[in-house]
């Protein structure tokens, strides 16, 4: 016959076992309802939802983790950060492989390209990187100017004109869905990219930086494809492009803090901007839950003035760790030559004579461009007007982001 104590335990364990499923379904319906409800990205509206929180919130299928040292404090996993949507087909990225024998063969390819690419990105000159005199949104501009330097990094050459027009749409409609531009693949286009891409592989000319790569050869068409197409091409575009934009940006209210350092600033500015909004990671085993993580929140959690740019804070290690390029065993293996690249770029443009940049002023500066990167550049005397004028149809390019990412939302299984 059991004893009282151990009756009185066992009816403890349960009450707590059902009032945590209880929270849990709670903080889930809470959640999930101001990610429908806010015109913000999911990690951005975790942000705002459970700031300075630490450790976890429990959901119903995984939990929330909300500060970097619970994060790095996780058992670690071969299972990827993020899972496969169709905002990449029919390409299949590195990062969305468990790591296992196929992804660290392919993983082995990357690093000898990425070494090959920083080789390259020394003798890089023949891109016309200056922005032009404009006002208006400067994101496909710089989209563009990332498309071509990554063309010639990795081939060598400027792509021909035939090249451009096959490539480019394919991989402007890839942005597009992470953007929230619009919510369904235009798959003719992504086809073009795919075969020309297949085509050029082929030529194996002695300028390309796998030419001849035993482990690049051994690999079957779909990972060739991705490898060049989406682990390299398509990464420099997607994420040197924000990066660079988030810089130009800043460096509106900030250029002298750019200018005295600019690798605290790109720290600074991947802080306050990551490049993903959002960590995925399915279960390793029965005994551990998966999770779910936003970058804004990690990256400002435990921070001094966290929703501010100071890039002064980088002069001391008394701070959380900058989790944008991942971490474990899946940390980003492009780091420097996503940096480097976007170091090069930020200089040819800010350094021309009498280079400034206003934003419009009822632009808001948010991590993934919900509205393009509505700016005025000049050269010269600035405009009287230059801190009052506004870009159009704001509105409609709010309703039309918060439709695609709520479709996004289902369609690509981001909460799941």
């Amino acid at each position: 016959m059991p004893n009282l104590y151990s009756v009185v335990s066992t009816f403890k364990k349960r009450t707590m076992n059902t009032f945590d499923r209880i929270l849990a379904i709670l903080n889930t319906i809470f959640l999930y309802l101001a990610i429908w409800l806010i015109p913000l990205t999911p990690g951005t509206v975790i942000w705002k939802l459970y700031k300075t929180k630490k450790g976890i919130v429990k959901l119903i299928n995984r939990d929330l983790i909300c500060d970097s040292q619970t994060l790095m404090n996780l058992a670690k996993s071969t299972k990827p950060l993020d899972q496969f949507t169709n905002s990449f087909s029919p390409f299949v990225p590195l990062f969305i492989l468990e790591y296992n024998k196929q992804c660290r063969q392919r993983r082995d390819v990357f690093s000898y390209a990425y070494n090959q690419i920083l080789t390259n990105l020394e003798q890089l000159h023949t891109i016309d990187m200056k922005l032009e005199s404009m006002q208006g949104d400067i994101l496909w501009k710089i989209y563009e100017i990332m498309f071509r330097t990554g063309f010639e990094l990795i081939f060598h050459r400027t792509p021909t004109n035939d090249e451009f027009n096959d490539m480019f749409p394919g991989v402007v409609d890839i942005n597009k869905i992470i953007k929230r531009y619009t919510s369904f693949p235009d798959m003719p286009v992504r086809q073009k990219l795919y075969n020309r891409l297949l085509k050029l592989i082929n030529e194996n000319n002695p300028n390309f930086i796998l030419h001849n790569h035993q482990g690049f050869q051994e690999l079957d068409e779909l990972s060739q494809v991705s490898l060049i197409g989406e682990d390299l091409l398509i990464t420099i575009c997607i994420q040197c492009t924000d990066l660079l934009c988030h810089m130009l940006v800043l460096y509106s209210e900030h250029s002298h803090e750019f200018q005295v350092n600019l690798d605290n600033c790109i720290n600074e500015t991947l802080r306050l901007y990551p490049l993903t909004d959002l960590w995925v990671r399915q279960a390793s085993n029965k005994k551990q839950r998966g999770w779910i993580a936003s970058l804004v929140q990690l990256n400002r959690n435990g921070w001094t003035n966290p929703d501010v740019f100071f890039a002064d804070r980088w002069n001391s290690d008394e701070h959380p760790p900058l989790l944008s390029w991942g971490f474990d065993m899946r940390r980003c293996p492009a780091k420097k030559f996503g940096t480097d690249i976007v170091k090069l770029v930020f200089e040819t443009i800010t350094k021309r004579d009498g280079f400034w940049i206003e934003p419009a002023s009822n632009f808001d500066h948010e991590r993934t461009f919900p509205f393009g990167c509505q700016v005025w550049i000049g050269y010269g005397q600035r405009s009287n007007d230059t801190l009052t004028w506004q870009f159009n149809n704001k509105l409609q390019m709010q309703i039309r982001r918060w439709i695609f990412e709520k479709i996004r939302i289902i369609d690509q299984f981001e909460l799941n």
